[in-house]
């Protein structure tokens, strides 16, 4: 039994690169927004859902940087390393992610476990369930904010705080089809009565996606997706995905990215504009093993005049293993 759980010799390696990353994002502060926005999550699927750990029965390795809104003073900068692999009996996806969020005078560095169990429902589907737990550090520095009364004392205000992360998720993919619901932050709060109120805190927030893959000719393939996300306190968001993967070597996609009215929210003001931005993507494997993907957003709503659109860079990176994957990994 225990040898069914050990997990190969480069999942190991793995594992040290991994924190090799995370001291070197440990080594600069960082300033938060509400949640994480990635316009690439259809390349790193555990940014939004622990299920996803394991998934491609390959030892994995990602790193994503994402400049929102350039040009823009305080926007919010973004950097985020995971890594995953699957236990030789492929029942246990196991990973670890670490995210760096900036904005402004916020803070905040989120250090997560990821555990998956996964089930094969038949030859060509599986379905996994997944867990991740951690911890969030969050941060405000005074001397970053502005006050209209000079005499506030906002500007000597520094303040640290941590508290529990858990996220919870479930995948279901078969060769043409996958599904997937995730809810992130379960032990999110917002707490007030003394200074710290000024920190946001993460709200719960869900995500519900799927997709399809579609043969177009021997070297085409055609992928289509979307993703509803939803915090129940701002409007829910939706993102609709195309992507074409061509010879097996380049994805080239586009985004668009909107609010709709699913649930009446009768807090919220009747004049928000829907529409937030279109994106382009592209992912480009250098060889079998390692790619490199890049995101531009143009901002479709009232911030358009104020900054310079949103870059993403992510580069990731497949350790080799002695047993093929019963799922392609490049599909979803």
């Amino acid at each position: 039994m225990l040898n069914k759980f050990k997990l190969s010799k480069y999942f190991q390696i793995g594992i040290f690169s991994l924190i090799f990353v995370i001291l070197l994002v440990l080594q600069k502060k960082a300033y938060a927004q509400q949640d994480v926005q990635f316009s690439q999550y259809v390349f790193t699927g555990m940014a939004l859902n622990p299920a996803y750990a394991g998934y491609k029965e390959e030892t994995n390795l990602h790193i994503l940087y994402r400049d929102q809104w350039t040009g823009l003073t305080g926007a919010p900068k973004t950097i985020t390393a995971s890594m995953d692999g699957v236990s030789e009996d492929g029942k246990i996806g196991l990973g670890g992610e670490i995210t760096q969020d900036a904005l402004g005078a916020q803070s905040s560095l989120a250090a997560l476990g990821v555990f998956a169990y996964r089930l094969t429902l038949n030859e060509h589907a599986k379905l996994s369930f997944g867990l991740a737990a951690g911890v969030d550090q969050y941060l405000i520095d005074g001397s970053k904010l502005f006050t209209t009364d000079q005499g506030d004392a906002i500007g000597s205000l520094q303040k640290n705080l941590i508290q529990p992360d858990l996220q919870f998720g479930a995948f279901l993919a078969t060769q043409k089809y996958f599904l997937a619901f995730s809810a992130c932050d379960l032990f999110a709060t917002f707490r007030q009565g003394d200074p710290a109120y000024l920190v946001i805190y993460r709200n719960r927030h869900y995500y519900l996606q799927g997709g399809g893959l579609f043969n177009l000719g021997s070297d085409l393939k055609l992928k289509p997706s979307v993703i509803f996300k939803e915090d129940f306190l701002g409007p829910t968001n939706i993102d609709l995905n195309v992507f074409l993967l061509i010879s097996n070597k380049l994805w080239l996609g586009t985004s668009y990215r909107t609010g709709v009215t699913i649930f009446n929210k009768a807090y919220l003001q009747k004049n928000l504009i829907s529409n937030d931005a279109y994106s382009i993507l592209a992912e480009f494997f250098v060889t079998d093993r390692f790619r490199i993907g890049y995101s531009f957003d143009y901002t479709t709503n009232r911030l358009r005049d104020v900054n310079n659109g949103t870059h993403e860079i992510s580069i990731g990176y497949t350790l080799r293993n002695n047993r093929p994957p019963m799922l392609s990994p490049r599909y979803f």
